[in-house]
């Protein structure tokens, strides 16, 4: 499912702007259950790239797996080594994550790098993905027609009001009315006709 218009730099710590988009996505909104499978679909169209990193972040960055195609080595995290498999070459890699947990959920993108002219040339591929997973199942009912939430912000807003409501009535009953009683009687007090009053 794509979100358009939201922007999750915030997950990435100002380093790495998320943005997802509805046309020319850069990212992509994913939610599983615990247990579930999900697939990174890492690419790019630069022809000379060397390797892929594919890192991922909710708290903290975290190197999911790095591949040196001379090589052909594969290094992964020590938290994804049992269930992690790629699929396809450098340049367009399947990268499958199996037995998903909620410590998972975060954002995941690939990172593909050169070395030319003495140093390493960095570039963000395609395929990011913005992770949720859930421990149990969401009622899609609810979540789809926005009842439950419609139904939370009416009880807040009733509540708010009135505590505004409350809150108003005892000013009035405690600060204007006593001032206003207190100034009729300090003038009654120096008038002759206050019994007009």
């Amino acid at each position: 499912r794509k979100v358009s218009g939201i922007y999750f730099s915030f997950l990435l710590g100002g380093g790495h702007p998320f943005e997802f988009m509805e046309r020319g996505s850069k990212g992509l909104l994913v939610r599983k259950q615990e247990g579930d499978t999900m697939t990174i679909h890492c690419s790019t169209s630069l022809p000379d790239q060397e390797n892929l990193g594919v890192y991922m972040r909710l708290t903290k960055e975290i190197p999911v797996l790095y591949f040196h195609q001379e090589t052909k080595k594969l290094t992964l995290h020590e938290r994804f080594k049992l269930r992690l498999t790629t699929n396809g070459r450098l340049n367009k890699m399947d990268i499958t994550i199996t037995n998903l947990t909620i410590e998972d959920s975060g954002a995941f993108w690939c990172v593909y790098d050169v070395y030319k002219k003495n140093k390493i040339e960095k570039t963000e591929g395609e395929g990011a993905v913005l992770l949720v997973v859930n421990d149990e199942e969401c009622d899609q009912n609810d979540a789809s027609s926005g009842l439950g939430m419609s139904w939370y912000l009416v009880l807040v807003s009733a509540v708010t009001a009135g505590s505004v409501l409350l809150l108003s009535l005892l000013i009035l009953f405690i600060w204007v009315i006593p001032r206003v009683s207190t100034t009729v009687k300090c003038v009654c007090l120096h008038e002759k006709y206050c019994s007009l009053l």
